[in-house]
């Protein structure tokens, strides 16, 4: 996965690949997002871009992300009819050096997943224990407000290093969670929230923004009590910043935290993350 072009046979169709930088971004712009532009300059996406071997036509990418024991797809987009350019992207990514022990893993719900590019790519699906529920913003469940004396801000206000020391004192998943042991300032939002009780923390929330929806994949506070006027101000703060209809996620791994979830967003579903994995 360096930085030269590689060369497939894909079909009828050659195609080129290469990892896209900052220079060459253009060239793909109809297929990149928001938080995929954003992630290729600040590092935290490795993104590789096919086109057509004659014509040079950009013809789709694939966006991953690397961590220290596995590598994660978070996406691939091509144009209609271009599958082997998918099955390209794919190889590029799998294709790595012996001395790198890393499987490469793909998540998603069913409308997310492509299970027969997956499988005739080498990937075989294998048990999930995550899992999402999903609903819109306005159907989010107004709270008490917490009192004067409660302390909740946002992440950019807090403490980094008592936020970290009190989310890897926790129970957390090291795939989707927390998958490098460390908080990555570029990936969370600063609209997380972290609640203080005497210079302590005692809760924290941690969004990920995307283009299309709002992502919650960690929530942990010491009591029921701070949980329900962190959603009070959670509530608050995305009502200001977004349309009602706005998609919200929430991560569920191994169920826990489900009926909280539950009893917040009225009206949202459950949805199975299913989980292929290529060794």
């Amino acid at each position: 996965m360096g930085n030269s072009k590689g060369k497939t046979a894909a079909g009828q169709r050659e195609v080129l690949t290469e990892v896209l930088m900052e220079e060459t971004i253009g060239k793909y712009m109809e297929f990149l997002r928001n938080e995929d532009i954003f992630g290729i300059m600040n590092g935290r996406y490795t993104c590789v871009g096919a086109s057509d071997g004659e014509s040079g036509q950009p013809l789709g990418i694939l966006t991953a992300e690397i961590h220290m024991d596995h590598i994660r797809v978070k996406g691939i987009r091509v144009l209609p009819g271009a599958e082997g350019a998918a099955r390209a992207l794919l190889g590029i990514i799998t294709d790595l050096p012996e001395d790198m022990e890393v499987s490469v893993l793909f998540l998603g719900t069913d409308e997310e997943t492509d299970e027969k590019l997956l499988t005739e790519s080498g990937f075989t699906e294998t048990e999930s224990k995550y899992s999402c529920f999903e609903g819109i913003l306005e159907d989010l469940k107004e709270m008490e407000a917490p009192p004067k004396s409660c302390d909740i801000g946002t992440l950019d206000q807090a403490p980094l290093q008592k936020v970290e020391g009190f989310v890897l004192g926790s129970e957390y998943d090291r795939v989707l969670q927390v998958p490098d042991g460390y908080l990555d300032e570029d990936r969370f939002s600063d609209a997380s929230l972290v609640c203080m009780d005497r210079g302590k923390v005692v809760g924290v929330i941690l969004l990920e923004e995307t283009d299309d929806l709002i992502h919650v994949p960690y929530i942990r506070t010491k009591d029921g009590k701070a949980l329900l006027y962190a959603f009070y101000v959670l509530r608050k703060l995305l009502t200001s910043e977004y349309a009602p209809k706005a998609k919200i996620r929430f991560l569920l791994c191994d169920g826990v935290g489900r009926e909280a979830v539950k009893a917040m967003l009225p009206g949202g579903r459950e949805k199975k993350l299913r989980v292929f994995r290529y060794e």
